[in-house]
């Protein structure tokens, strides 16, 4: 379900195999006397693998758990570390509690319309490369939908508005947000001993990110803080594998001319469907969940054309 790369003394991340169901990215901090996971995956099964291997790598029982934001792949699998002390923004905490999770039966349907969807997709998509991240997505989809009636929402017990530090015997390590980007709450942890940022789902590295719960224009200027504000040499991203400073520049680029494109494409009066056919721009041909550019551009054309 996932490889571990230690990025720097005691710190490890968690990274998923696309297709196995796991989704987003985790990582794992020795304190000293304690252990911190950021993030759990999206499937219970293999966050039970997650603890196993923090436990086993650090030597020490997890003690915190870090939600970077509130979708499901970074904290379905908290149900198992319900005896941790489960830490998240106070709006992410908000968000999850104000919006129960959806009854099985909607929940199921929903899953089951999605991958049938993705499934038409797949079978008149040309591309090698949108083949595979379909297929990924696909199997992803049916992980999850087979681990529904297993999942049980746990959210944070502890909150912060702007920042938090957590002090082990060893390290200290900084919980802080900018607001909200990639959602309404973006959570980071910094680490400062060894220049280690964990950055969710803010900064991806090479991989499309999902931007239809996003604020576009605040989130380049989030990661533009990132860059500005933040002394780190590795970056543990949400999605695709660990990175340096060099993501920063390829995040914001991918943003702001993302929005660039959707939105010439909107003035130019012809149809989103005659811009996709033209394929995706480079660099980010190349990036990981190729599918996901149609989504974002769709909203942004969309949300573009509506205000025209």
């Amino acid at each position: 379900m996932f490889t571990v790369e230690e990025v720097a003394q005691g710190v490890w991340a968690a990274i998923v195999i696309p297709g196995r169901g796991a989704v987003g990215n985790a990582s794992i901090i020795d304190l000293g006397d304690t252990t911190v996971v950021v993030d759990t995956f999206s499937l219970p099964g293999a966050a039970k693998l997650l603890r196993e291997t923090a436990e086993q790598l650090t030597g020490k029982p997890v003690k915190y758990i870090v939600n970077t934001h509130y979708h499901g792949d970074h904290h379905y699998g908290n149900m198992e570390f319900a005896d941790c002390v489960i830490i998240s923004t106070e709006l992410t905490r908000e968000v999850l509690t104000t919006n129960g999770p959806p009854e099985l039966g909607e929940w199921q349907e929903g899953l089951q319309k999605q991958i049938e969807a993705l499934q038409e997709a797949h079978s008149t998509a040309v591309d090698t490369c949108l083949q595979a991240a379909l297929g990924y997505e696909i199997s992803e989809k049916q992980a999850l939908l087979e681990a529904t009636p297993a999942i049980r929402r746990v959210t944070a017990a502890v909150t912060f508005k702007d920042t938090l530090d957590i002090h082990g015997s060893e390290r200290s390590i900084q919980l802080f947000t900018y607001g909200g980007g990639h959602t309404c709450s973006d959570a980071m942890v910094y680490i400062a001993d060894v220049k280690v940022l964990i950055a969710g789902d803010l900064v991806l590295n090479q991989s499309h990110p999902a931007m239809l719960h996003g604020f576009p224009e605040a989130w380049a200027l989030i990661v533009e803080r990132i860059g500005r504000e933040i002394d780190f040499t590795r970056l543990i991203p949400g999605h695709g594998g660990v990175a340096g400073r060099e993501s920063i520049a390829e995040m914001l680029s991918y943003l702001q001319e993302i929005q660039a494109y959707a939105a010439a494409a909107a003035r130019s009066g012809d149809s989103a469907d005659l811009w996709l056919a033209k394929g995706i721009p480079a660099p980010f041909d190349t990036w990981e969940g190729s599918h996901i550019f149609e989504w974002n551009f769709r909203w942004l054309y969309n949300n573009t054309y509506n205000q025209s």
